[in-house]
């Protein structure tokens, strides 16, 4: 097939690589992707935690919390009032929760009312259990005090006032704030706050959401300015906001640094126009093949991924360096096609060796790293693909300038590499410092690396939490069982152990499904309490207090069941504990406010084997690290498949060789993590599988050549690339990315340094 036609074919089936991708795109569909949690890996082991998580994180993501807070009471209250009302007007919210209506200030008594009969806390029914009279004694004294508010319509549906006590002993469980003026308020250190609840409009993790977060800054500076008062906020968004600005500043640093770096490398060697436009195509040509196939595979592309495939600029343009260093290299007796078929094999065995290292990413179920990986390798098919069929046809005619570049420093470089002691000292001092990253390595897998946190947003948080005992990063406690009640009595039976860890100082408070829906069980034998005190005690009431008859308890009791629970007024606190049923399996969630000791809450709920911890962060952090074992396992096995595929085509001393500069640059790499101030995790392991491939690059490059002057200049200017990237890469201020470019980064320059020692036959004497 004519190289012509050859071309053409590629240009056809990209463009309809491309189109498809766009075509099948839902319209209206974000093609970027900025939500943190997509990158992480769904529980296979346990659904039910998953959709728990699923259901939690979807409830939180488009909720917003508010402290106003002034020196005085009525000022904050002043001040709150003109921000809600601002607040209300603003398009980013569908809804503003501030001022507590009369209706929703009594969802509680209407809620609980029909129920009252079988609705007590723990303490009015040992005292219900072992000292009825007293509830006698108590509510004569309450009923004569003319500060308690006692009322003829209350004792007539309340006559112990048992449902009093329940209403404010839940209260106090569930709500750290007072009503004031309709709103709820706090004090703290003598400060004043009140508290304000907002619903946005759209997703948190919409780019048009986040940028109206702009105009509800310039709101609170300038309400903060007006009444003198604090504002501080949390929620989703901002943390959605600052990653997709981080990741775009990166991008655009990552990226158009790379590219401009590359663009101006390429111009000083080559002295013409030709290989910049090359050079360009190969690098546009994989970025849309990377784009395209992303698109088709996944739907979306994570912003996570375009920061580290930004440095795929970098590594696509290797394959242009070879061919175009071979075209300069000749001069006039330049022959296309005889050009390709000289660089054919080594750069499609540095492909091979590059997708192997990036592929192997595919074996860790996060979604992120295998959007990466597929990104990257799609990427360098492209690039590759464009010299191939692009080149021998765009770059016919010799080059004009033809003389290779680094040509004093190379030649001196490869003499060095012609002494035996060079050639034994260098690798042994490299396995040296290797040994040292491979005994002193330390990990630190927490998730957390993944996004970096602004102490703006950390600070604001920290007031929040501690005010509220509300943030956007609450530890739960998982609770299955096999029926709705079943899944009750196991919450109710958590209960003593949680009141054990709030005196214990290890949790501050709690939200348990149970407090707000007892189990039936518990209703009935709250009911059967309350009756024996009408038994019992009913007629010394109505003595004491002068009602006409003693006071009747219903025959039956309506039994308060999730399902009605749900549909009440003061429905949104139990049903954002409340997991709809799914396959016949049936949980809940219990809220932990202030967890300030996770290891006595594991001990604590170890007893009960249906509670379990649902923390999305130390999830994945533990299966990091099971990954992190993993894929060291597996780079020894890609290690011994490349080395028995060398060994067939240059035989085992040879391939030896080959393999030894890079597996050497990945151990001086892994050092360099073992030294740096960032904890090392597990994308420092999947930056090795990078170097170890590209470093395959460079030996085979020598391995394949008969001219190593001519291999060291191409494999020169590809490693100054690949270390422009990832140089820029290890900038970033998100903890995995930078372990993963600095990295790269050093594992690159050894495999550079060392790549002279698979030359076959070292010659006797260099070009002068």
């Amino acid at each position: 097939m004519r190289s012509t036609t050859k071309a053409i074919l590629w240009l056809i089936a990209l463009s309809l690589l491309a189109a498809t991708a766009i075509l099948r795109h839902p319209s209206g569909a974000a093609m970027l992707d900025t939500n943190i949690l997509n990158l992480l890996p769904e529980n296979q082991q346990d659904p039910l935690a998953q959709k728990a998580f699923d259901e939690v994180a979807g409830s939180m993501e488009d909720q917003l919390l508010f402290l106003v807070s002034a020196d005085t009471q009525q000022q904050t209250l002043k001040a709150a009032r003109a921000f809600e009302a601002e607040l209300q007007a603003l398009p980013l919210f569908s809804k503003i929760n501030g001022k507590l209506s009369d209706e929703e200030q009594s969802a509680w008594v209407s809620t609980y009312a029909p129920y009252r009969y079988q609705l007590l806390t723990q303490e009015q029914r040992e005292m219900l259990k072992h000292s009825p009279a007293s509830q006698t004694a108590k509510v004569i004294q309450q009923v004569y005090n003319p500060f308690s508010g006692v009322t003829g319509a209350e004792l007539s549906g309340d006559p112990f006032l048992l449902f009093r006590d329940y209403l404010q002993t839940m209260n106090k469980q569930n709500q750290r704030f007072s009503i004031t003026e309709g709103y709820l308020t706090t004090e703290q250190g003598g400060t004043f706050y009140v508290l304000l609840r907002g619903t946005l409009s759209g997703s948190a993790y919409a780019m048009q959401t986040q940028q109206q977060l702009a105009e509800l800054a310039q709101l609170e500076k300038a309400t903060t300015a007006q009444f003198d008062a604090q504002i501080f906020h949390t929620g989703v968004v901002f943390y959605a906001a600052f990653g997709t600005d981080s990741a775009k500043s990166e991008i655009s640093t990552i990226g158009v640094g790379s590219l401009l770096g590359i663009l101006l490398l390429v111009l000083w060697v080559y002295r013409s126009l030709l290989p910049v436009s090359l050079t360009l195509l190969s690098i546009g040509t994989g970025v849309v093949t990377a784009f395209s196939v992303c698109l088709l595979v996944f739907g979306q592309i994570h912003l996570f991924s375009l920061v580290i495939g930004a440095s795929l600029i970098g590594v696509s343009i290797d394959y242009a360096f070879h061919y175009l260093t071979d075209r300069l290299a000749s001069g006039a007796s330049w022959h296309s096609e005889e050009g390709l078929k000289r660089v054919f094999v080594p750069i499609t065995f540095g492909l091979i060796s590059t997708l192997i290292a990036y592929l192997s990413m595919l074996v860790a179920p996060f979604p992120g790293l295998q959007q990466l990986a597929l990104f990257s390798a799609a990427g360098l098919i492209g690039a590759y693909l464009s010299v191939i069929f692009w080149y021998p046809l765009l770059a016919k005619r010799p080059a004009r300038y033809q003389t290779l570049p680094l040509a004093n420093s190379s030649k001196g470089y490869l003499r060095l590499w012609q002494r035996p002691l060079v050639r034994v000292a260098m690798p042994v001092a490299a396995l040296l410092i290797a040994l040292i990253g491979f005994f002193n390595a330390d990990y630190d897998d927490n998730i957390r690396q993944l996004q970096s946190l602004p102490p703006a947003l950390q600070e604001q948080e920290s007031v929040i939490k501690s005010v509220t005992g509300l943030s956007s990063s609450q530890p739960m406690l998982l609770v299955k069982g096999s029926s709705e009640q079943q899944v009750l009595e196991n919450a109710y039976a958590l209960a003593p152990a949680l009141e054990k860890l709030r005196r214990e100082n290890a949790l501050s408070g709690y939200q348990n499904p149970a407090d707000l829906v007892p189990p039936a069980s518990v209703q009935r034998e709250n009911f059967a309490l309350v009756q024996s005190l009408y038994q019992s005690e009913g007629e010394n009431l109505a003595a004491q207090i002068g009602l006409a008859t003693p006071p009747q308890l219903p025959s039956d009791i309506d039994i308060l069941t999730p399902a009605k629970m749900l549909k009440a007024p003061s429905s949104e606190l139990f049903s954002s504990l409340w997991l709809q049923p799914a396959e016949g399996q049936y949980a809940a969630i219990v809220m932990l406010q202030n967890a300030t000791d996770m290891n006595a809450i594991k001990q604590a709920i170890a007893p009960f084997p249906e509670v379990s911890v649902l923390n999305k962060a130390e999830e994945v952090s533990s299966l990091f690290g099971q990954y992190r074992l993993r894929i060291s396992m597996l780079m020894g096995i890609a290690c011994l498949a490349i080395l028995a595929v060398l060994c067939v085509r240059f035989g085992p001393r040879c391939a030896v060789r080959i393999l030894t500069p890079p597996l050497l640059a990945a151990g001086v790499a892994l050092t360099a993590g073992a030294i740096s101030p960032v904890p090392m995790n597990l994308f420092n392991l999947l930056a090795l599988f990078l170097v170890l491939g590209i470093g395959i690059d460079y030996t085979l490059f020598f391995a394949e050549h008969n001219d190593s002057y001519r291999a060291l200049v191409a494999n020169t200017l590809a490693a100054l690339t690949t270390i422009l990237s990832f140089g820029l890469l290890s900038l970033s201020q998100t903890e995995a990315i930078h372990s993963f470019g600095i990295t790269v980064l050093v594992g690159i320059v050894v495999a550079w340094l060392l790549s002279p020692l698979a030359i076959q036959q070292p010659e006797k004497e260099l070009p002068q």
